[in-house]
């Protein structure tokens, strides 16, 4: 039976995947007193399982090769096809808005954006459950898709691995390896995942619990964190320097692939101050942490308001840099005000996280190469004797690497300007575009309500309006450059 399955096509098993987690509202409202959701949700359940099967009866006996690239087209269809079957339920419950408003809620979810569309008084519990578990799982999908998917095919971030780093990879992976159809090696790799990334979420929760007394919130927030995935969640929320500690170290995992790898744990644990994404992601979040606290500090000098006002700092740029987005409780309530402060956000945004990890934007391996590039060009001006011959292949893959960063590095800015263009013509204003746009591109939705508190409500926004921010998370989740090796393989290579 499982062999069976994990020979589906992964359009199939995926969206049979995701009406299964339905199944979790209909069981919370049918339990919890909202039976009408609960029925909406398993009458929902049951119709779209029935038509998947007759859909596996129909493609059962088709014993066609798998065609160029059909696991990047079974991905770009997850984004953007899968969440319409899961809409039709959701706008069923709701009691505001259109059917595209919950698809476009749904993408936000699916993308782990965490875009706010509804307000927080239209969710039920309910609803509110299943978004995160949503999340949750398609965070760890996002795992499986970098390891299954783009490594494969040397993009998302690998294609500036070196090589030793890629055999490393391979070598990890190689019973991965051993389905020749993309959907058994996407299957193969699930095994070997899901116990890290359920292993963390248990932990830490318990954890949360420890730190809240809130069983429901600690779950919730764990998981919806080990997605980068930072939506608002009715409790008394994570008080306390423990509670934030605990989201700290769990947000450390958005940093590098090389915090929750196999290898990682046969390691000593140290070594990970080696990986390059890890030391480059604490570099930045401690010199934005600096900045942030000399902008906000205000009155006389007290240690330890100096000290809750660095951490406060420092838990919020690492939530950014992760494109998490959660604000920590030692901030000033005037912490929204600070331009200079929300300017510094929206560059971690950008900037993003490790390759191969939940988190958004350009990745820390990239900024990684263009510095190092950067210090290349210099040395080579302050020496302008030194060339590079063909004995020096380790300079030429830096090169390499850069151009390769430098190409995605433009895409990004030209999508980032055509999504501001399309939204502003759509009838938002310069601000509001650019806001929704750095939180769409970058999968940070959280920071919309950070930079832009008084902005129109998004249900309100014209029609096209919505399917270009549906176009952007989609976009900033999947990657440019696998885009362009999705329409125009050759182009790419």
């Amino acid at each position: 039976m499982w062999l069976e399955f994990k020979r589906l096509p992964l359009v199939i098993s995926l969206l049979g995947l995701l009406v299964l987690s339905m199944l979790v509202p209909a069981v919370h409202g049918l339990i919890f007193g909202e039976a009408y959701q609960g029925r909406t949700f398993l009458y929902a359940v049951l119709l779209e399982l029935f038509v998947l099967i007759f859909i596996w009866l129909a493609v059962k006996t088709n014993k066609k090769s798998a065609k160029r690239h059909a696991d990047l087209w079974s991905l770009l269809v997850f984004f953007i096809v899968f969440p319409m079957a899961l809409a039709v339920p959701f706008q069923e419950v709701l009691v505001t808005g259109r059917i595209v408003d919950a698809y476009l809620d749904l993408v936000s979810v699916i993308t782990t954006t965490g875009l706010k569309v509804f307000p927080d008084s239209s969710l039920t519990g309910t609803l509110i459950i299943w978004r995160v578990c949503l999340g949750w799982l398609c965070g760890f999908l996002m795992w499986v898709f970098a390891w299954s998917i783009f490594s494969p095919l040397s993009l998302g971030g690998f294609e500036l691995l070196e090589n030793k780093d890629h055999k490393k990879a391979n070598v990890q992976n190689e019973f991965v390896n051993l389905g020749s159809l993309p959907s058994e090696k996407f299957w193969n790799e699930t095994v070997r995942l899901a116990p890290i990334y359920i292993s963390i979420t248990i932990v830490f929760a318990v954890v949360l619990l420890i730190s809240t007394r809130d069983p429901s919130f600690a779950a919730l927030r764990a998981m919806s964190t080990i997605a980068t995935f930072g939506i608002y969640l009715p409790g008394d929320g994570a008080r306390g320097f423990a509670a934030e500690l605990t989201l700290f170290i769990i947000m450390m995992f958005a940093l590098s692939r090389a915090t929750f790898s196999v290898s990682f744990f046969r390691k000593k644990y140290f070594e990970l101050f080696f990986d390059r994404e890890f030391r480059l992601g604490l570099a930045i979040v401690v010199c934005s942490t600096v900045v942030i606290s000399i902008f906000i500090f205000e009155g006389e000098f007290e240690l330890l308001k100096v000290a809750r006002l660095a951490w406060g700092a420092f838990f919020t740029s690492i939530s950014f840099l992760t494109t998490t987005g959660l604000v920590s409780e030692f901030l000033p309530s005037e912490f929204r005000t600070f331009i200079e402060a929300n300017l510094i956000l929206s560059a971690l945004a950008m900037f993003g996280g490790g390759v191969a990890t939940t988190a958004g934007g350009i990745k820390l391996l990239r900024i990684y190469i263009l510095g190092k590039h950067c210090r290349l060009e210099v040395h080579h001006l302050l020496s302008p004797a030194q060339v590079i011959n063909g004995q020096n292949d380790r300079k030429l893959n830096y090169y390499h690497n850069a151009m390769l960063a430098c190409i995605f590095f433009m895409v990004f800015v030209l999508s980032f300007v055509l999504v501001t263009l399309g939204l502003a013509l759509t009838g938002s204003t310069i601000n509001e575009a650019v806001t929704l746009t750095l939180a769409t591109i970058t999968n940070t939705g959280p920071i919309v309500e950070q930079i832009n508190i008084n902005s129109e409500s998004i249900v309100d926004f014209d029609f096209f309006a919505k399917i270009i921010l549906v176009a952007s998370m989609v976009l900033g989740r999947l990657e440019v450059l696998a885009l362009l090796a999705l329409l125009n393989p050759d182009i790419y290579r």
